[in-house]
């Protein structure tokens, strides 16, 4: 990616260049401020694991069945759940996810990333008073819907902060930490629902969800001692104030220059965007006109991922699955998918660090679809025995493992990548609000297919599985570009010269971002050759 050292010395805006691109030779250790500063940031997906967990467990735990479900002698524990308030529980946070989406723009532009924070705590505070007071099952299903709105806020300003923060070669580990930080979540909720599920009262459900005001308490007090992204602060034409916070990202080691060349690089591909968003649109159309079309479908696809993998069907209702599969302590059993995915995401910090993003994707992919399309045809050979079901939560915990590891943390990391810096948290709350209708309707129809009063087919659902894992390989092999190790902006030259989407994993030098044809001032193209100059690696 980087000019060989013994090239040449180029005039002008190259040696800025080679400044700015000094910081991809930088290690861990000389890092640290802004990895600690990420893994903080990061520390917001550690709600939606606690959250997914806990909800998951609380369908099969007496206290709360006594008071949101029905009495059912016929069943082990005496007590059943409606499937409609079973599948509204688990889709209602999926829609306030998508609301939290859809706020993520208007909240992150004007406030900023690091006040954004303050709205989604308060947020997520009402919601969570509302699921521990009450006891109506309308009231329940709203506070689902307030609380997931949190959630799509804390994980979209995580993903983003975390994407304009990080250098360009420590960028997928970094946000590889949402991943982890999530399966974290996941573990500690499980282990709580597993202490408190013998009790007798409201408290064994009450006692989890209390665990949920640890994010929003930390994220009350975090903004006031993290920096801003610079690039927002840029767009807010702040240089001054970008250059004191991305001193504070990189720490007090960093040469001068560096920081001076990196903040350059920031403000000429900015301006240039700027000047290719012709006129005063909104965000919802630049980001859907010809120059963004591409990066906008692209995100979308990737924040797709996570449901096409099957992920939201085990994350939601794995308890429930492992019981009809015929396991005889399912909250062990989810203790242990929990705790193998911390694994995984651990796994995937490093990988993501030195393995490019397709192959990542591919190797997820392939594998999921063989996993779900055995665990379907285990279910159609042997339904029902005790054989069938250890097969069904082995291959459960094999694929939590590769999920945490590869497909989870890579889909954020090219859905972070790919948008241009002014539309990074429209286009990203845009495709973080389809990927969750996906998730929506798994939630809402899995039931249905699971449920022994409903179609009952269990883990033969693997079939469907298998078919959108082997579609989406085939996606990412033909059209998802390669964009490990490469700056922010870097990424905005090439695809406004539209380099050929296959050929983002080879070595690029700038060309010119093409201006000229579009009939621009003389201004704007001397503003073209100081980013083709200072963005040149």
């Amino acid at each position: 990616m980087c000019a060989a050292k013994d090239e040449p010395q180029e005039e002008g805006g190259n040696q800025l260049a080679r400044v700015a691109t000094q910081s991809t030779e930088t290690t861990w250790l000389q890092n640290n401020r802004c990895i600690f500063i990420c893994f903080l940031v990061s520390v917001s997906s550690f709600q939606y694991g606690l959250d997914l967990s806990i909800i998951n467990a609380q369908q099969a735990i007496v206290g709360f069945l006594k008071v949101f479900g029905y009495r059912a002698p016929s069943l082990a524990t005496g007590w059943g759940i409606d499937t409609w308030f079973q599948q509204t529980i688990s889709s209602m946070m999926n829609v306030g996810v998508i609301t939290g989406s859809i706020l993520l723009q208007p909240t992150a532009q004007h406030l900023g990333r690091r006040r954004s924070f303050w709205v989604a705590s308060l947020v997520c505070v009402v919601g969570n008073t509302i699921l521990i007071t009450t006891t109506n099952a309308g009231a329940f299903i709203f506070g689902r819907l307030v609380f997931g709105t949190s959630n799509g806020l804390f994980t979209g300003l995580g993903i983003i902060y975390i994407s304009e923060a990080a250098p360009s070669h420590l960028r997928g580990s970094l946000i590889s930490f949402a991943q982890l930080s999530a399966c974290i979540g996941s573990v500690v909720g499980t282990c709580v629902n597993n202490a408190t599920k013998l009790m007798d009262s409201r408290l064994s459900y009450q006692i989890p969800l209390f665990c949920l005001y640890s994010v929003p308490l930390l994220f009350f007090v975090l903004p006031f001692f993290i920096p801003e992204s610079p690039r927002w602060l840029v767009l807010q034409n702040r240089p001054g104030d970008a250059r004191t916070h991305l001193q504070r990202l990189r720490g007090p080691d960093f040469p001068p220059t560096v920081i001076d060349a990196e903040l350059q690089a920031i403000q000429d591909a900015i301006a240039v965007e700027q000047q290719l968003a012709v006129g005063k649109r909104k965000a919802v159309q630049m980001a859907w006109s010809v120059r963004e079309r591409t990066r906008t479908l692209l995100t979308c696809a990737c924040l797709t991922f996570h449901a096409a993998s099957g992920f939201p069907f085990l994350a939601a209702y794995s308890t429930y699955f492992f019981q009809i599969a015929g396991s005889t302590d399912a909250f062990v059993d989810s203790i242990m998918v929990s705790s193998i995915s911390v694994f995984g995401a651990l796994v995937g910090v490093f990988l993501n660090r030195w393995v490019g993003r397709r192959p990542m994707n591919l190797v997820a992919f392939g594998s999921q679809a063989v996993l779900m399309l055995i665990i379907g045809v285990v279910w159609s050979v042997i339904p029902g025995t005790q054989t069938a079901g250890k097969i069904v939560v082995g291959l459960c915990v094999v694929f939590q493992c590769g999920y945490s590891a590869f497909c989870g943390p890579v889909a954020f990391i090219c859905a972070g990548e790919i948008p241009s810096n002014q539309l990074r948290a429209m286009t990203y709350g845009m495709g973080s609000a389809i990927g969750f209708i996906f998730a929506f309707v798994i939630s809402l129809t899995t039931p249905y297919f699971i449920n022994p009063t409903a179609l009952n087919i269990g883990p033969k659902v693997g079939y469907i599985w298998f078919a959108s894992n082997a579609i989406t390989f085939v996606f990412v092999l033909f059209f998802l570009p390669e964009t490990s190790r490469r700056s922010l902006e870097d990424l905005d030259e090439m695809f406004y010269n539209k380099v050929p989407l296959r050929k983002f994993g080879q070595e690029y030098r700038s060309h010119g971002l093409g201006l000229e044809q579009h009939e621009k001032t003389d201004t704007v193209v001397e503003m073209v050759e100081t980013v083709n100059s200072t963005t040149r690696e």
